[in-house]
C-alpha cells in the first residue's frame, strides 16, 4: 500500500520488467499514466431492417384455431381428448363449452400443464377464448379466398393486398386479431424486402435509417433480431458526430449494408449519440509478454524427471 501511494504521490510511470545486470526480471509492481478518455467508450446501437414473407396457408389458418402462448399448447392438448378421454364433442350451437367437463379439464391442466396460472386456467374454460380464434379463423378463411395462397416476399405489397381484402369482405380486424393473424402467415427471410415504416419528407440520409428506397425516402421497421451495439473508442481530438461516423463507415457499413446508426440511443449527459462507458483492461496495458522455454530446455527437463522415475521405480523393486 506504500508504494501504491508513493507512486501515486510520484506521478511517474513504472516499468513491469526491470533490469537486474544483464537479465530482465519481473517487477512485484507497476504503473502507467493515462489519459480518461483512453479507458471509455460510446456504446452506438447499430440497427438493420426486419424483413418478411407472408403466404395464407391452409395450416397456418389452421394454427389460428388456438390462442398464442401460454394458451396454444393446452387448447390443443383439450380439442385432442374432447371425443376419446372426455367423452363429448362440440356442435355449432356448443363450440368453446367446457363447463360439462370442467372438472376433467383440470385434472388435464394439473398433470400436463402445472406451470399454468389460475387465471389461465378460468380463461381456457371460458367460451370465449375458444369463440374468438374460430372467428378469427373463419375471418382467416375469407381473407385467403379473395387473395390466394401465393407467397409474397415483400410485405409492403402484401400490407397494401391485405388492406384491399378486408375492404372488399368487410372484414374488420381490432389490433390483437391483426397481431395474431401476421404472426400465423408471415416469417423472417433474410431474402425478403425490407418493411417500411413510414415514408419521410426528409432528405436521405442512410447512416441514420433514412433510405432511399423505390422513388421515396423511407424509414424502415427495426429487427430486434438482428440489433448490435459497437463500442467505439473516445477521441477528444473529433467530434462525437465525426467518430461515429467514420467508425461506422469503416467497421460497419462495409459488411452489413443495410445497417444504420440509432440516433435515439443517447447519453444522459451529453445528450450526443451512444452511451458513454468505462472499463479498464488491466491485461491490454499490464501483460508484459513472456516467451515460451525453449523446446530443448522443455525435453530435457522431461529427461531428467523420467530418469528420476525409472530410478525409484528401481529402488521399490530393490
Amino acid at each position: 500500500m506504500a508504494t501504491i501511494t508513493q507512486n501515486y504521490g510520484d506521478f511517474v510511470a513504472v516499468d513491469t520488467l526491470a533490469q537486474d545486470g544483464e537479465t530482465e526480471q519481473q517487477k512485484p509492481f507497476a504503473s502507467k499514466i493515462f489519459d480518461n478518455h483512453e479507458f471509455g467508450y460510446r456504446r452506438v446501437t447499430i440497427e438493420r431492417p426486419l424483413r418478411l414473407s407472408a403466404q395464407i396457408t391452409d395450416s397456418a389458418i389452421a394454427a389460428l384455431r388456438f390462442a398464442p402462448k401460454p394458451f396454444n399448447a393446452v387448447m390443443q392438448s383439450i380439442d385432442a381428448q374432447l371425443g376419446t378421454a372426455f367423452g363429448t364433442a362440440w356442435t355449432a350451437e356448443t363450440y368453446g363449452q367446457l363447463q360439462d367437463v370442467a372438472l376433467e379439464v383440470r385434472a388435464l391442466i394439473k398433470a400436463e400443464f402445472p406451470e399454468l396460472k389460475e387465471k389461465d386456467i378460468k380463461e381456457v374454460l371460458d367460451s370465449k377464448i375458444w369463440l374468438f380464434q374460430k372467428a378469427l379463423m373463419e375471418k382467416a378463411q375469407a381473407l385467403q379466398n379473395v387473395i390466394g395462397t401465393e407467397q409474397f416476399d415483400d410485405f409492403n405489397q402484401f400490407d397494401d393486398v391485405l388492406k384491399k381484402a378486408l375492404k372488399q369482405t368487410d372484414i374488420k380486424l381490432d389490433a390483437k386479431e391483426k397481431k395474431q393473424l401476421l404472426d400465423a402467415i408471415t416469417w423472417k427471410n433474410p431474402e425478403a424486402e425490407p418493411v417500411i415504416n413510414k415514408v419521410l419528407k426528409q432528405a436521405e440520409n442512410p447512416l441514420y435509417g433514412q433510405f432511399s428506397y423505390q422513388g421515396k425516402v423511407v424509414e424502415f421497421v427495426q429487427d430486434g433480431d438482428l440489433r448490435d451495439a459497437e463500442n467505439i473508442a473516445l477521441n477528444p481530438k473529433v467530434s462525437t458526430t465525426e467518430l461515429i461516423e467514420e467508425y461506422f463507415k469503416r467497421e460497419v457499413q462495409p459488411h452489413v449494408a443495410d445497417a444504420w446508426i440509432n440516433a435515439d440511443k443517447r447519453d444522459e449527459k451529453d445528450g450526443e449519440i451512444g452511451i458513454v462507458g468505462y472499463e479498464i483492461p488491466f491485461n491490454r496495458h499490464f501483460y508484459a509478454y513472456q516467451p515460451p522455454r525453449d523446446l530443448a530446455e522443455i525435453d530435457a527437463d522431461l529427461d531428467a524427471v523420467s530418469a528420476e522415475i525409472m530410478q525409484l521405480l528401481q529402488e521399490v523393486h530393490s
